[in-house]
């Protein structure tokens, strides 16, 4: 039996399993309808399969820099009712930023910024867009996507500075944009939620205070110490093993790419805004919701990061999601995990916000 996108999404929404694991509290999504089954989802199973772009069977290199920017991902959907669009320009010291802004409903709003993955160096705008309506739908929030500027043309420290300056502009304007800027959340995938973290750090000068952060499949750690203490026996591999094994490996090498592109001194590595996993003061962090793939190569790093928050008492919501790759959320109905994790950092927020409001 076929089962809908909308069955789907709320069989994930009612089956969770807890465990944990090395002290961390692990919340865990089964695949929907086949709970219990091993290895890949079979949706991600068909998309690995079928899969024709070289990129992805391969670590990148630079040659395929411009096809990469210009790769869109059409397994992306617009699930959302009721939002609206609309567009700001931020003017800062000699560039200008595109600011997509996405309010669902009428009265004052919490604030999201939403800050994108895509290795620091490329922009799926539709697959942002996306994304960032489920949210402002799902979170009854104002969510800002910033365009930040892309290594390798703007390496690090750019692109994050480009993040400060959207929280800035969003504190300025909270009136112009009937939102509550005491309740103010950053959203980050991949290397976004890499950008999140560094933008909490740079935040401690500024006025505004950052209440929540979420993370999908998040990049903590550009450094050697999580290359070197990952292994691919820290998977399940008992089926699909090739697949998964090209995934992880060409995810892993691919990340010296990365790091290539974004850091043009390679000791600023084990600075804290490139490698939040080596922050050492992580007890200012406010709530957090990581959601992990079963399958990424990242997912042992956000694991690190969740015990680290979790032994200073940092609130901290980990979710696992079984049988899914890397960056799943950008295939937005396509995945119904997709939904499902936007689902569950939209009611972390909530509840953020709405517990502050009762203190």
């Amino acid at each position: 039996m076929a089962h809908t996108h909308e069955a789907l999404v709320r069989r994930l929404e009612g089956n969770i399993a807890h465990s944990t694991e090395d002290n961390i509290s692990i919340m865990h999504k089964e695949i929907p309808f086949e709970e219990g089954r091993r290895g890949l989802d079979p949706r991600v199973k068909h998309y690995l399969q079928t899969e024709t772009n070289p990129l992805r069977r391969r670590p990148m290199e630079m040659e395929d820099l411009e096809a990469a920017r210009r790769r869109v991902e059409l397994n992306n959907q617009d699930l959302s009712k009721g939002v609206t669009k609309h567009m700001a320009t931020i003017h800062a010291e000699n560039r200008s930023l595109s600011l997509p802004v996405f309010r669902h409903g009428e009265g004052q709003k919490p604030v999201l910024l939403y800050l994108h993955g895509g290795g620091f160096f490329e922009r799926d705008v539709d697959a942002i867009e996306n994304v960032c309506k489920l949210l402002a739908e799902k979170a009854d929030a104002v969510v800002a996507a910033v365009h930040y500027r892309l290594a390798p043309e703007h390496p690090y420290q750019d692109g994050l500075n480009d993040c400060l300056e959207a929280a800035r502009y969003l504190y300025d304007h909270a009136e112009e944009w009937n939102m509550d800027r005491s309740k103010f959340g950053l959203i980050g995938d991949s290397v976004g939620g890499n950008l999140a973290l560094g933008l909490h750090q740079l935040s401690a000068r500024e006025p505004w205070e950052i209440t929540y952060i979420g993370m999908f499949c998040p990049l903590v750690d550009l450094s050697e110490l999580s290359r070197d203490a990952w292994s691919i026996s820290q998977y399940d591999m008992k089926e699909d093993a090739d697949l998964i094994y090209q995934e992880l490996v060409t995810m892993k090498e691919s990340l010296m790419f990365v790091q290539s592109l974004y850091l043009e001194n390679l000791e600023d590595v084990y600075r804290p805004l490139v490698s939040p996993l080596l922050r050492k003061d992580k007890s200012t962090f406010p709530p957090i919701t990581i959601i992990t793939a079963e399958y990424d190569y990242l997912r042992m790093q956000a694991e690190a990061f969740s015990k680290q928050l979790a032994e200073v008492q940092v609130p901290v919501r980990h979710f696992r999601y079984k049988g899914m790759d890397h960056a799943f959320v950008r295939k937005l109905g396509y995945y119904p995990q997709a939904a499902d994790a936007i689902n569950e950092i939209s009611k972390h927020f909530q509840h953020e916000v709405n517990k502050s409001a009762r203190l």
